[in-house]
């Protein structure tokens, strides 16, 4: 059997150029879309903007503590240390193309549906997607390569959908719940049924960036892998028997992040290494399509 023609399809964020680079490079990857998810920045003058807030000082005012106290907290926040970011390297800062890869970039904002990147994706000639951090695709776009769309979602989907999934284990005190789910992409979010799932190995001194540099390592791996079994006529995807909760973006406020990071300060890593072994059983028991060499 030929190489299958895959299509990989990401955001500009830096795990996701990570993932279509290291794709790149075992797959035979024919072309890679990158959506804008970003709007254009407001340009209005700030002072134009409290000129018209200037008939209520009390939202001025408000406004203004708020924009400030948000900005000398982040300054010196845990996860804004140089020490604790999510570092993918070189290639997590730009596109390394491989010889014969197209590449294209959407325009506009969560415009990926659009009618001219359908067509795109129909001219490349896809077999098959595999989708990092873009929005939810539709059914004409999934229609169009033979052997569907795979994600890769940063979350284990009996547990946690949705974004910033690592994040939310961290948060909830549930490092065990710390995963990636290779899956179908189906209508739903995050649903769809499974190619692998796996975790990564957590180590004491581990914190929600860390590991997210993890689940999308492993997470890189299993897409790997699921790609060879299609091509190989060895995949064996499984159901999603039970939908974890749904975690929206909008969800993860600064409120959410600076507790997520209270949690690594107050030992939430090290409480749950301390009874690993049954603590995993309850996770184990729950995974589907369990990843070679996963935790």
């Amino acid at each position: 059997m030929n190489e299958l023609r895959v299509v990989v399809i990401v955001s500009k964020d830096k795990s996701d150029l990570y993932f279509a680079n290291q794709l790149m490079k075992r797959l035979n990857v024919v072309g890679v879309m990158v959506e804008n998810q970003r709007p254009e920045r407001d340009k209005t003058p700030i002072l134009v903007k409290a000129l018209k807030l200037i008939s209520r000082p009390h939202v001025l005012i408000s406004k203004a503590y708020n924009k400030i106290s948000d900005l000398l907290s982040d300054k010196f926040a845990d996860y804004n240390r140089f020490e604790n970011s999510a570092d993918f390297g070189e290639e997590g800062r730009k596109l390394f193309p491989c010889e014969h890869c197209e590449i294209t970039y959407t325009t506009g904002v969560n415009n990926i549906n659009a009618p001219e990147y359908v067509e795109w994706l129909i001219n490349i000639q896809a077999d098959v997607v595999a989708v990092c951090g873009a929005s939810i695709l539709r059914e004409k776009m999934l229609s169009v390569p033979k052997y569907g769309v795979l994600n890769l979602h940063g979350g284990l989907a009996q547990k946690y959908r949705g974004l910033f999934t690592t994040d939310w284990a961290i948060h909830n005190e549930e490092p065990e719940f710390v995963g990636a789910t290779v899956h179908y992409v189906s209508p739903g979010i995050d649903d769809g049924d499974i190619a692998y799932q796996g975790r990564p190995k957590i180590e004491p001194d581990d914190h929600p960036h860390s590991l997210y540099v993890k689940v999308v390592k492993l997470g890189v791996n299993m897409m790997t892998q699921s790609i060879q079994d299609l091509q190989e006529g060895n995949a064996n995807p499984v159901p999603l028997q039970q939908k974890g909760n749904l975690y929206l973006g909008r969800m993860y406020t600064s409120k959410a992040k600076a507790a997520t990071w209270k949690k690594i300060r107050t030992g939430v890593i090290r409480k749950y290494l301390a009874n690993k072994i049954t603590r995993d059983r309850q996770v184990l028991d729950k995974m589907t399509n369990v990843f070679p060499g996963s935790c």
